[in-house]
């Protein structure tokens, strides 16, 4: 066998020979002849020679590195395991680590694990960055025993000869025209000043089934490597690595672009400016982030200020092809080696290649997705697609539903660059991939926010059947779990942690913010857990009371209760549940018959550190009876009100005042009258009878409640307000300003017709409009017309009340009409809409206010608008045009009286 670069004369073509001319291969880093001549020396011919025995152990150890160094990883667990069997292994402390790593690349993880684990425990001095290397394999042999058995069922074919060669074949890219393009080392270097000649890299094509041919010299520099294509989106421009040696076989780079001809004719092939000299910078990618519509031209270097061994950058990229200032992936990259770039734009994601992450062996294909400005942590696309072998140049093209890859894999059909099949080169593969989405959940600690190690999360798969569990996994050294879920489906998740609540999830996949997304990610929040022993009890005999509902609440800030958890114990009066630290909760105990009780618990101080994490809270159920004061006009809650509640016979219930609420809290019995006094400054007192019933409560859901409105002892107060009137009424069609019907009379009436101004306002409407219109008219009759007459009413007890302790009061009323008919008959309907408010005065309770109208102590004025402040550009005055001028809400808003204060007439 002739060996590169290594020239052995007769003389030294001895045991001994070969072994020093293996270490000068060595020392230039020519590893796979090294490792051939190591080979060499270590065959039995010759036993016997002179110093063999003695050197025995030195050259097996040294053809096992080698073989490693080169990728003759079964060769190289021979040698070292043949190396064990000798005397003096004590020279050389890394063997073990050796064949941990030999082990390791051929997948055989178990005895990986035991080599490296043997490593570390015999040699504790050894190298730092040997021992960190041996741990982070025993880590990623663990990983990959569990990732195999989640392996995909998938077909990995090779492309065969016509491609691939017995060299690397690397970069498989689609190009115009129906072209595809790849990178190999089969070219043989003629300039070479080694020998024999190294072999060099160019970019083939291929285009439809014609035969592969070399592109032309203009771009396949002669004496340099010139390999990875990647196009733009537009085909008019491709990027290219051209590239050095820089030691026997490491290359140095520097990216190129050339323009692309209709043709697919590459011409002026320029080198970029954002190479740096004496570093690498090569395997380009174009990509567009469909987001943000911006293109990038992503890349591999070891420039300096990078995080590891090669980084991933991107480039801005202008249409003009002008690069920007390269931005290094941080959030990708690791201490590594991170490379091959491929930038899928439908899932806006960047696969690549990396030995920095957990890995089946050597390199590994990963992806990353970006969402918005941030990268999510990257996933491995796992087995088969990954190795225990280097996987790299991973493209996808969904036009066609493939994607393509580079391996070094030990498969049936791989070729090898040397006759006994020890050594195997990258070739390029195909296979459809998954079409799987890829789920990414993340768990934290609710309180700090913090990373949550040693969670469980369970992925249901949501059925008409009810839930059915895809995958459950435990994540005891970090907080994030990668699972494949269908398009299409409904799922969900439940994480739990002893020690923490139950942190529940669901999404639905054919959800429009979900339904184009390639990639989701879930953050579940799980919260340090305090219990809650909730007892329930009778309130008249303080027993035990069994059969309770308890129902937990979430209070927000702003007091609003959001349900958590509701529990019936109909065997005994205790209840038991989990709370959160940081949060405030109200706990409502129930049951048929008997009144509310409830209680807080508020954990937003609470101390995790305290070690109380049981809570007790007892609730006493009784027909609890809750007083609640409001301002009778505005329907606020009124605070400060004094309240006195005695039974019939006289004994005091309770006698209290709140000056910080309006709300009074009393147990009672029920069928047993009570008396109620509440009183409070600036409103009139109020006396009412009580009497509650068991149906009572039962409408009350358990709860007995009676509201008290108060209303202000000054009936100015009320002023002003509005009462609203039927179209023309009242007397429709009559020309006098005045009437002889009061109010009440057309109020009634009018409710009565809400109905047919429903339909009438949204008359020849679409569905949606009429929706709307009709809301609007349901809002009106609610809001206006009613409430109009409730504080109508209001405000006549008021003025009764106030008119009886001696006091004079001025009112005046104002009159309003749409503009449907002429000027001055809406002057006399406003007039008429007036007078219906006089007559109502003396009709109420009895003609009560007609006494003092008469004696002058209430004077009324009244004024006649008409249609004179109606907003006419809103309200059509044509009578053919009713859905406008009669039963729209604009129209309805114009026809009424406003009781107000008289406008003072002094000058100042």
């Amino acid at each position: 066998m002739f060996l590169a670069s290594v020239a052995l004369d007769a003389q030294n073509q001895s045991f001994s020979g070969y072994i020093e001319a293996g270490d000068r291969a060595m020392q230039k880093d020519d590893h796979y002849n090294a490792y051939r001549l190591y080979s060499i020396a270590a065959e039995d011919e010759w036993d016997g020679s002179a110093g063999r025995k003695d050197r025995l152990s030195e050259v097996y150890y040294k053809a096992g590195v080698a073989a490693y160094k080169t990728a003759a990883y079964e060769q190289g667990q021979m040698f070292l395991m043949k190396f064990d069997s000798t005397s003096n292994k004590g020279d050389y402390p890394l063997a073990k680590y050796y064949l941990g790593a030999n082990q390791f690349r051929q997948g055989f993880y178990d005895q990986a694990v035991a080599s490296f684990q043997t490593f570390l425990d015999m040699q504790p001095s050894a190298d730092a960055k040997m021992r960190m290397d041996a741990t982070k394999k025993i880590k990623d042999s663990n990983w990959a025993i569990d990732q195999l058995a989640k392996a995909e069922d998938m077909q990995i074919r090779h492309l065969g000869t016509d491609v691939n060669s017995d060299d690397s074949d690397v970069a498989y890219t689609r190009g115009p025209n129906n072209t595809v393009y790849f990178s190999s080392n089969k070219m043989e270097w003629d300039g070479d000043s080694l020998t024999p000649n190294r072999t060099i890299s160019k970019i083939f094509k291929q285009t439809g089934t014609a035969g592969i041919q070399p592109l032309a010299e203009g771009i396949n520099v002669a004496d340099k490597n010139v390999a990875h294509t990647a196009f733009t989106k537009d085909m008019k421009m491709v990027y290219y690595s051209v590239c050095d040696f820089r030691d026997y076989d490491q290359l140095r780079c520097d990216l190129y672009k050339a323009n692309v001809g209709t043709d697919g004719s590459w011409t002026n092939g320029s080198m970029l400016k954002i190479n740096q000299a004496g570093y690498y910078t090569g395997q380009p990618n174009v990509g567009v982030d469909k987001n943000t519509g911006d293109s990038y031209l992503f890349f591999s270097s070891d420039r300096p200020g990078g995080v590891g061994g090669r980084d991933l950058y991107r480039a801005s990229l202008s249409a003009d092809g002008t690069v920007g200032t390269p931005e290094n992936l941080r959030d990708i990259n690791t201490e590594d080696d991170d490379v091959t770039p491929f930038w899928h734009e439908g899932r806006n994601t960047l696969f690549f290649a990396t030995d920095g992450r957990f890995t089946f062996g050597g390199l590994d294909i990963y992806r990353a997705s970006l969402s918005g400005t941030s990268w999510r942590e990257p996933v491995n696309l796992g087995s088969p697609i990954n190795s225990a072998a280097d996987d790299a140049y991973y493209v996808q093209y969904d036009e066609t539903e493939q994607a393509y890859m580079a391996s070094r894999r030990q498969t049936g059909e791989a070729i090898y660059y040397e006759d006994a099949k020890e050594v195997c080169c990258y070739d390029i593969y195909e296979f459809t991939p998954p079409t799987g989405i890829e789920l990414k959940v993340l768990t934290f600690n609710d309180l700090t926010k913090e990373e949550l190690e040693g969670v469980t999360v369970a992925l249901y798969e949501m059925t008409p059947g009810g839930p059915v569990l895809v995958e459950e996994m435990t994540n005891l050294t970090g907080n994030g779990f990668d699972f494949i879920v269908e398009p299409g489906g409904k799922y969900q998740l439940k994480a739990t942690k002893d020690g923490f609540t139950t942190a529940m999830d669901e999404f639905d996949l054919n959800s429009p913010e979900l339904v184009d997304e390639t990639s989701i990610e879930r953050m579940m929040y799980l919260a340090p857990a305090v219990k809650l022993d909730v007892f329930t009890f009778n309130n008249v005999d303080e027993q035990p009371l069994p059969g309770s509902t308890i129902k937990l609440y979430e209070m927000a800030d702003n007091g609003a209760l959001t349900l958590i958890d509701e529990v019936t114990n109909t065997g005994g009066n205790d209840s038991h549940f989990e709370l959160e630290i940081g949060k405030r909760y109200k706990v409502e105990g129930m049951k048929a018959g008997f009144g509310e009780a409830s209680t807080e618990v508020d954990l937003r101080d609470y101390d995790a550190n305290s070690g109380s994490t049981t809570i007790r809270r007892d609730l006493y159920l009784g027909q609890q009876l809750e007083i609640r004061v409001i301002d009778g006009i505005t329907k606020e809650p009124l605070s400060n009100a004094a309240i006195r509640l005695v039974k019939r016979s006289g004994k005091l219930v309770g006698e209290d005042v709140n000056p910080n609420g309006n709300d009074f809290y009393y147990t009672v019995n029920l069928d047993e009258p009570f008396y109620l006094n509440t009183t409070r400054d600036g409103y009139f007192p109020r006396r009412d009878t009580l009497t509650f019933t068991q149906q009572d409560l039962i409408d009350g859901g358990g709860k007995l409640v009676f509201i008290v409105p108060l209303f202000p002892d000054d009936p100015a107060k009320f002023l002003p307000f509005e009462v609203y009137f039927d179209n023309d009424f009242p007397d429709p069609d009559a020309y006098s300003s005045r009437t002889r019907r009061n109010y009440e009379q057309t109020y009634y009436p009018y409710l009565d017709r809400q109905p047919v101004f429903r339909e009438k306002a949204s008359e020849g409407m679409d569905n949606q409009q009429a929706f709307l219109t009709r809301n609007k008219i349901d809002q009106f009759f609610d809001t206006e017309v009613r409430a109009g007459w409730t504080e109508l009413t209001n405000f006549s007890d008021a003025l009764i009340a106030y008119l009886e302790r001696g006091n004079t009061f001025n009112l005046e009323l104002a009159g309003f009409a749409s503009p449907r008919a002429p000027t001055e008959y809406n002057r006399r309907l406003s007039a008429r809409r007036n007078m219906s408010l006089e007559k109502f005065f003396r009709a109420y309770r009895g003609g009560v206010l007609g006494g003092y109208l008469d004696s002058k102590q209430l004077t009324l004025s009244e004024t006649a608008f008409g249609e004179t402040t109606a907003k006419l550009e809103k309200i059509y005055e044509r009578i053919d045009r009713e859905r406008e001028s009669i039963y729209s809400t604009e129209a309805s808003l114009e026809r009424r009286v406003e009781l107000r204060k008289p406008l003072s007439t002094s000058k100042k």
